[in-house]
């Protein structure tokens, strides 16, 4: 059992366990939730994704605030709130990286085709910024499977022929191949998920005491 003493806390073997199980199911927790999300927005549907996103947030603060006090690390409990809003953030744009990351590796196992760009879309946010999206044929007049394409930086006009990497299944929306190749949405989910990792693991750690008695 914890004994306090000069302000620190000398924890048990049996107690450091506990906390060490408690933050591994926290983050199984968390993980899960956010590869859930990520694949609702996949495989069916971006604003049911979304929807269900609301689940994270609301997980977490169960998670923190239903536990005992002898599951949290003191400055992490006083700081709670803060916390929660960093680790909802984090997680936000981990299932942005993610879903981005997950389509990329879908159209990995695609094919490379030749595609005609048949109409430019030009859409405005009421913040005036400005997205642009293609729809594509093949040569001979086959809609591409997926939808149109969205590039991120790289501008077409009708007319135009391109090299696009698809998902012949139509599961995903085709993109160029050096976009769909780019290995930064993965790098950026997996750095993202160890920062909420390493909050998680925070939370639940208590000072000991330095003389180590």
């Amino acid at each position: 059992m914890a004994v306090l003493t000069t302000g620190y806390v000398v924890q048990s073997s049996a107690d450091r366990h506990r906390r060490l199980r408690h933050a591994l199911a926290v983050i199984g927790l968390s993980t899960g939730l956010i590869l859930g999300v990520i694949a609702v927005d996949v495989y069916l549907d971006r604003r049911l994704a979304i929807v269900l996103g609301l689940l994270y947030p609301a997980a977490l603060i169960a998670v923190f605030t239903l536990r005992g006090e002898a599951v949290r690390n003191p400055a992490f409990q006083k700081a709670l709130t803060g916390c929660l809003a960093i680790m909802t953030l984090t997680g936000l744009f981990a299932y942005l990286l993610g879903a981005n990351a997950w389509r990329g590796l879908i159209l990995r196992s695609g094919s490379e085709v030749t595609a005609v760009v048949r109409a430019e879309r030009i859409e405005k946010s009421n913040r005036g910024a400005v997205s642009r999206s293609y729809a594509l044929t093949t040569p001979d007049g086959t809609p591409v499977p997926g939808g149109d394409l969205r590039p991120d930086t790289a501008r077409f006009r009708p007319g135009y022929v391109i090299t696009v990497r698809m998902d012949p299944t139509g599961r995903v929306a085709p993109e160029l191949p050096g976009e769909a190749d780019s290995p930064a949405p993965l790098l950026g989910f997996l750095t993202l998920n160890a920062v909420l990792d390493g909050i998680i693991l925070w939370s639940v750690r208590r000072p000991t005491d330095r003389r180590g008695t």
